[in-house]
C-alpha cells in the first residue's frame, strides 16, 4: 500500500490563530492551496480517497476530487484530535486557553485522563491503530489518499511506527517536533516484508 496523508488547506482558524470548530471553513488561500495540491496528486494514480468529516477537510477534498477524478468518502477516524469544547473559538494565547492547555499537558501522561469532552491518549491511540488496520484490511494493494488534520496525522504516524508500544510521552514528542503546513503531503508505504515505512513528511514543494 502507498498511503498519502494530506493536511487540509489553510482555514480561517489558522489565520486567526484560534482553536477551531468542526465547521471552521477554508480561507481563500486554503481554497487555492487545495487546487494546487490536487494538480500534483493527479499524477499519483489514486485508487481510494477518504477525508475527515470536518468542513475544512471536506472543502479541500471536494476540490481535489474534482481535479483527480476520484470520489471522496468520509472516514470518521480521520477527524482531528478534538480539543475540550471550552477551547473552541479561543485565541491560542488567551489566558483561559493557556491555562487549560497547561493542565492537559501536565496530565497527558495519564493514559485515560481527560480535561472534559476531548479524547484521552488511549482513545486517540486506539482510533489511529483502528484506522491503519482498516486501510490494510480493505486496501492493501492500493494507492490511498486521506485528507485530514495535523494532529491526527501525527498520531497516525506514531501509531504506524510504534503500534501498541506507543506511549503518551512519545506521542507528545511527535506533537511538538513534527511540524506540518497546510496541504503538506506525507507519504508512507506498507510492504509485507518490512511493514510500514515513512517515505516523506510534510512535502510542500507544490506550493
Amino acid at each position: 500500500m502507498r498511503l498519502y496523508l494530506v493536511r487540509h488547506g489553510e482555514s480561517e482558524g489558522n489565520i486567526s490563530r484560534t482553536h477551531q470548530y468542526e465547521h471552521t471553513p477554508l480561507s481563500n488561500t486554503g481554497k487555492e492551496q487545495a487546487k494546487i495540491v490536487a494538480k500534483r496528486l493527479k499524477r499519483h494514480n489514486i485508487d481510494v480517497f477518504y477525508a475527515s468529516p470536518y468542513v475544512r477537510a471536506q472543502e479541500t477534498a471536494i476540490t481535489i476530487s474534482k481535479i483527480i477524478g476520484k470520489p471522496v468518502k468520509i472516514l470518521d477516524e480521520l477527524r482531528e484530535t478534538p480539543n475540550p469544547s471550552e477551547l473552541n473559538g479561543l485565541h491560542y494565547d488567551d489566558p483561559k486557553a493557556v491555562k487549560i492547555k497547561n493542565k492537559m499537558k501536565n496530565n497527558w501522561h495519564k493514559s485515560d485522563w481527560k480535561y472534559s469532552d476531548e479524547e484521552s491518549f488511549n482513545q486517540l491511540k486506539d482510533r489511529s491503530l483502528k484506522l491503519l488496520q482498516y486501510l490494510l484490511k480493505n486496501h492493501r494493494d492500493k494507492n490511498v489518499l486521506c485528507v485530514c488534520h495535523a494532529g491526527i496525522m501525527k498520531a497516525i504516524i506514531a501509531g504506524m511506527l510504534l503500534g501498541e508500544k506507543l506511549t503518551p510521552e512519545v506521542l507528545l514528542g511527535f506533537r511538538h517536533h513534527l511540524w506540518t503546513q497546510n496541504t503538506g503531503i506525507t507519504e508512507c508505504e506498507y510492504t509485507d516484508k518490512y511493514g510500514w515505512g515513512l517515505l516523506t513528511w510534510n512535502d510542500t514543494t507544490h506550493l
